[in-house]
């Protein structure tokens, strides 16, 4: 009974130490990545490169996917291309088996273990939490925490051989242990941990290569189960992802499955690798590798099937496509209507941009009512913008299709006016979208809470009042109110920058004093270029509310 115990233990600790190497890894390269996945993936074949080796790094496909599905989203990474770096990610997870293979079990470094835990864990904890050192430690601790795993695993196993027929495992069917190792890799949410096992059951004698063999194939199916249940409710290019990496692994895996005695014998007669723990890894990655070379050929085929899964839900139509523009009124109305959705869209957006609790801010009817409708269609960042530019070229495109002879004076004026709202709301948007990868930066440096939140509190300051004249409108007051909000605006804007002057001394700032004032700039043409749409838009109290 102490022996399962002491596997369990040992499996737990393996997992756990495995997370802790991910998050060590991931402190000190996420940006570096980002760049690679972003820069480097020009064609399917170089992404399959990036894929393989990024995922070897960090032993995280699970990160890589994330990022994969982030930049698709985004328009950063072409489908086709991801594909690419989907397939390497699934042929870099093998790595794991070879460096475990090596260090684990051919190479003693059981007497190194507690210097390396003790290194670690005192270096973690007298660390500045977050700092590159603080994450180097974790992964010191990490690697110590998963030659102690290995150890544990490596006797319990032992001991089981010695107590049990390794003739059980010979009597079922291949088929029974691919199905396990779909069901325990489904349950553990590691194919890395179910070769662990594996390997410690082949070092052990306790189980044939063929057995192993078999199940190593089906956790190599088994993990795709963490992307799938990811991707339920997520945008359309997540599924297309998940549904990529559960096609390839279904695919690759069965084919492995059915084929598996003969690169068995490929590895052994040919390779001449005869060790089963080094053969089994080997198997491991020559099968993906192999699946690797039917899809990427085919990768363009693959991708466009891809694109016809999971559209989005079509957008309502505009008020613009079903108003005719010969009919001056109802055009004016159309136009008012969509500028002033657009305005809210450019709120909303701004709003998740600084990430301001959104409940605070939106009380009124029509914001909450475009807020759930861009939530149910689960846009990125990069969709909400090009959103509202798309809406921005349409009520011009529009605007110029009225016939200028059937406008009166104060149509012609209205119009000019509304345009020249659209116009500013679409700056604020793209005023804040310039410094977004900076507020993004400035979110992962030290000591920055307290400035973030005043960023915060001054996006408060500004949009609370624009949201409220926006959604209950006061024509007579508009001059008003909008020259104390921008007198508002300009105030936390000196006190703002202020804030950024201190900060920029202190010792954990790695970014420059001029991109944080080019970051409080952008923030305050944001919100004066807001303030001034919405202020244009109230000065069309003439159109009558659609």
């Amino acid at each position: 009974m102490f022996q399962l115990w002491e596997l369990l233990a040992g499996l737990g600790i393996f997992i756990y130490a495995m997370r802790v190497v991910e998050r060590g890894l991931r402190g000190i390269s996420t940006r570096t990545l980002r760049n690679i996945i972003r820069n480097q993936t020009s064609s399917p074949s170089r992404g399959v490169v990036i894929g393989t080796l990024t995922t070897a790094f960090l032993q995280s496909s699970s990160l890589v996917s994330l990022l994969v599905v982030a930049f698709v989203d985004a328009n950063i990474l072409p489908l086709h291309n991801a594909l690419g770096v989907i397939f390497g990610a699934n042929l870099g997870t093998t790595i794991t088996g070879w460096l475990v293979t090596t260090i684990g079990f051919k190479i003693d470094l059981e007497n190194y273990t507690l210097a390396i835990i003790a290194l670690g864990s005192l270096g973690f904890v007298a660390s500045n939490r977050g700092s590159r050192y603080h994450h180097r430690f974790a992964i010191v601790l990490g690697i110590g925490l998963l030659l102690m795993g290995l150890a544990w695993m490596k006797s319990s196993m032992a001991f089981l051989s010695d107590q049990l027929d390794p003739g059980l495992f010979r009597d079922y069917p291949l088929i029974i242990y691919f199905i396990a190792g779909i069901i325990f890799t489904a349950l553990v949410q590691s194919s890395s941990a179910t070769m662990v096992i594996v390997l410690s059951a082949v070092f052990a004698e306790l189980i044939p290569l063929t057995t192993a063999a078999a199940i190593a194939v089906g956790s190599d199916l088994g993990t795709t189960s963490t992307v799938l249940l990811g991707s339920i409710r997520t945008s359309s290019s997540a599924k297309r992802v998940a549904l990529a990496h559960f096609t390839f692994n279904l695919i690759t895996d069965c084919t492995a499955f059915v084929f598996l005695m003969p690169l068995l014998a490929l590895i052994t007669n040919v390779f001449g690798i005869h060790d089963p723990m080094y053969a089994l890894v080997c198997f491991h990655s020559t099968f993906n590798l192999f699946g690797i070379i039917i899809f990427l050929p085919a990768t363009n085929i693959f991708s466009n099937w891809l694109e016809r899964r999971f559209q989005d839900d079509a957008a309502p139509p505009s008020r613009l496509s079903i108003t005719p523009p010969n009919v001056p009124e109802a055009a004016l109305r159309a136009i008012q209507a969509e500028a002033t959705d657009l305005c809210i869209k450019t709120v909303l957006l701004n709003i998740r941009a600084l990430k301001v609790n959104t409940p605070t801010l939106i009380s009124g009817n029509r914001t909450n009512s475009i807020n759930e409708r861009l939530l149910s269609r689960t846009l990125s960042y990069e969709e909400q913008y090009q959103d509202i530019k798309i809406a921005e070229q349409e009520i011009l495109q529009y605007s110029h299709r009225l016939p200028s002879t059937s406008l009166t004076t104060t149509e012609q004026t209205i119009l000019s006016t509304m345009l020249m709202a659209v116009r500013n709301a679409a700056y604020s948007a793209k005023s804040l979208k310039d410094v977004r990868d900076n507020l993004l930066d400035l979110r992962h440096q030290r000591d920055s809470a307290e400035l973030l939140s005043r960023i915060r509190n001054y996006a408060a300051r500004s949009y609370q009042p624009l949201i409220t004249m926006f959604e209950q409108p006061h024509p007579e007051m508009a001059d008003e109110q909008i020259n104390q909000i921008k007198a508002d605006i300009a105030d936390a804007h000196d006190q703002l920058h202020q804030h950024m002057t201190d900060y920029s001394h202190s010792e954990h700032c790695e970014l420059s004093l001029p991109t944080l004032f080019n970051i409080n700039r952008e923030l305050f043409v944001s919100s004066q270029s807001l303030a001034d749409a919405i202020a244009l838009l109230a000065s069309c109290h003439t159109v009558p509310e659609v």
